[in-house]
């Protein structure tokens, strides 16, 4: 064994943690090494891609974890992607709209698949995209559905979150009302608060113990998405994500 790089790795788990940005003092404090073992970790790990530097003296997770983070998820969440295949391709059919399929990867959500729409204007997405939970359709339907001490760390750190729009939410006691709506309804809808010119509905999918394991959503242009084609959409996407929470059920993945 490594020692060295054993605590390297060591001083990259720390990164997993919220807020997931750490400076040196932190990285000392919390995992008790010596400064100097601690910079030459940080400094190893922003060589190769792991951290990059912050504006203020701190170090965030960089785009190479970002690509180890994504290549997880989808590793363990192929039975998902496959279940859901049949009901992305329906969903993309009945709206020809952009679909997505989020995986939870903790306070995140991750794009695992996709069905663009054929429209020349429509909604761009990535693959392996991840987004925090307080914006878009599927990652607040996670949120709704989150415990209520995970949900709470969300929205303590609110302010942290990056404002997409003028609609994003940037007031607790109000996305804490949304979230109540999303989960009395079942469904999340996405109103410009992370695109200024899209609008879409997502619904939460659920593994077969009862936990939030991810979602489905429709979206487009909001010239195009008006009130009575967003309350159409809700009914589809509601119905996909059901039928795929049922058969996540079935197949006893949890």
């Amino acid at each position: 064994m490594l020692t060295s790089a054993l605590r390297t790795l060591q001083v990259l788990s720390a990164f997993t943690i919220p807020p997931h940005r750490l400076g040196l003092a932190d990285v000392v404090a919390l995992l008790g090494v010596e400064r100097n073992q601690a910079y030459r970790s940080l400094k190893t790990l922003e060589a190769a891609g792991f951290l990059v530097p912050t504006d203020e003296a701190r170090f965030e997770p960089g785009p190479a974890a970002a690509a180890l983070a994504t290549a997880t998820v989808r590793f363990h969440s192929e039975s998902l992607i496959d279940i859901a295949r049949p009901y992305l391709d329906g969903l993309s059919a009945d709206t020809d709209e952009t679909v997505h399929l989020f995986i939870r990867a903790g306070e995140r959500a991750v794009c695992v698949d996709r069905r663009e729409s054929n429209q020349s204007v429509r909604l761009m997405s990535v693959l392996g995209h991840s987004l925090p939970l307080h914006a878009g359709a599927v990652p607040k339907a996670i949120l709704a559905w989150l415990s209520e001490a995970e949900r709470a760390a969300v929205l303590h750190r609110l302010h942290e979150l990056p404002a997409y729009t003028g609609r994003t939410a940037r007031d607790v006691d109000a996305l804490r009302d949304e979230l109540t709506t999303i989960r009395e309804g079942g469904y999340s809808l996405s109103d410009e608060d992370f695109d200024a010119s899209a609008r879409g509905v997502g619904a939460p999918i659920f593994a077969g113990d009862g936990h939030v394991v991810g979602g489905i959503s429709v979206g487009g242009p909001s010239f195009r998405v008006d009130d009575a084609t967003l309350a159409r959409f809700t009914e589809l996407v509601r119905t996909a994500a059901a039928a795929i929470s049922h058969r996540l059920a079935l197949a006893g993945r949890s």
